[in-house]
């Protein structure tokens, strides 16, 4: 069990690494940010807004799209040719993975996918992710959010220029104000939503990467294993998914949805994947620790005390959970239908009533 032990270490060791790239990407975007700061400021104390009419407005916003287009270009063309590295990278880390797991008199050696064929897979294949952004291709994503943020300052000032704004007032609804540390802005949820892009980015260049390694390799790999991170910020459906397993060409990969952190690992004809000894990190209420690799979720999460149970799944959740008299596994199946989208308390019920009932919940 040596081998397959030695992949999933390295899988679980390289996923803190991916966050620590994805913090990394994310500080890129700081000094586009300033320049549309600086770029919007420039343009909004030439003149007083209160004296221009429906004609100045335009050509101010036209001017101001303009700067923002610039720039937001010039972002995304970086961003894009950082994700096709990471996913050459990701790739032949998987492949080093499987050759450094590879029991000793074994002549098999795993193949690297082609950059012509990482580059199909992380453009042409849609993101995981549920909801409003599911099922749209990396080129959308990435090109909705610069529309959507475009869209947002320009309003911002057409909004202040029909109620009479003066410059400094739409300046400050953009900027935010220096006593809250200019988090109170437009700007700052530009920021945070380029966070959010970038790390969902990476998150599917990476795991596209990875599978088209699985694809190149069917000699040795015959499917995957979804890992969760365990902690209380996880998602419903990472909750859920969280030990599943799937053939190498079906089923969903993530990410699941924005800021998803939910990894997978390769099941290869070795020998099993999860052996003897093997741990997994995990953050509960006593703190950081390691706890067996093949622990589910809801498993660990039976054994976390109820205030922390509340806390990832919220109260009503909380109390099902702990007084339904369900198991961790019949738990896990109530949070997704058959197609991974997570379910409503009122969904639950009418499968399971008789576990309402028992925990007390109307």
């Amino acid at each position: 069990m040596a081998a397959n032990r030695a992949i999933l270490d390295a899988t679980i060791r390289h996923a803190v690494f991916l966050e620590r790239l994805k913090s990394n990407e994310v500080t890129k975007f700081a000094p586009f940010l300033k320049e549309i700061d600086r770029g919007l400021r420039e343009r909004l104390t030439k003149a007083d807004m209160t004296a221009y009419n429906r004609s100045r407005l335009e050509k101010l916003l036209k001017d101001v799209d303009s700067l923002l287009l610039g720039i937001f270009g010039r972002f995304t063309d970086q961003l894009q040719l950082d994700l096709v590295d990471i996913a050459n990278y990701e790739a032949e880390f998987e492949a080093a993975s499987l050759n450094n797991a590879m029991p000793a008199g074994v002549s098999l050696e795993a193949a690297v996918p082609t950059a012509e064929a990482i580059r199909a897979a992380i453009l042409t294949n849609p993101l995981g992710v549920r909801g409003a952004d599911g099922g749209k291709l990396l080129g959308s994503f990435i090109e909705d959010w610069t529309t959507a943020e475009r869209t947002r300052v320009a309003g911002a000032i057409r909004q202040g220029f029909f109620e009479g704004q003066t410059n400094f007032q739409i300046i400050k609804n953009i900027r935010g104000t220096k006593a809250l540390g200019y988090k109170d802005g437009i700007l700052a949820t530009t920021d945070r939503n380029a966070a959010t892009v970038v790390r969902t980015a990476v998150q599917h260049v990476a795991s596209q990467a990875r599978m088209e390694t699985a694809k190149a390799n069917p000699k040795l790999v015959t499917g995957i294993r979804l890992i969760a991170t365990l902690d209380s910020r996880t998602s419903q459906i990472c909750r859920s998914l969280d030990q599943r397993t799937f053939p190498v060409n079906e089923g969903p990969r993530p990410p699941f949805h924005p800021n998803c952190r939910t990894s997978f690992v390769l099941i290869t004809r070795l020998n099993e994947m999860f052996g003897k000894g093997a741990t997994r990190a995990s953050k509960g209420a006593d703190g950081a620790g390691q706890v067996s690799a093949d622990v589910t979720y809801y498993a660990w999460l039976k054994q976390q005390p109820a205030a922390f149970q509340d806390k990832a799944l919220g109260p009503t959740r909380g109390k099902l959970f702990r007084n339904g008299g369900l198991s961790a596994e019949r738990f896990a199946s109530l949070q997704l239908d058959r197609n991974f989208a997570p379910m409503t308390l009122d969904e639950m019920k009418a499968v399971e009533p008789l576990a309402f009932e028992r925990a007390g919940i109307n």
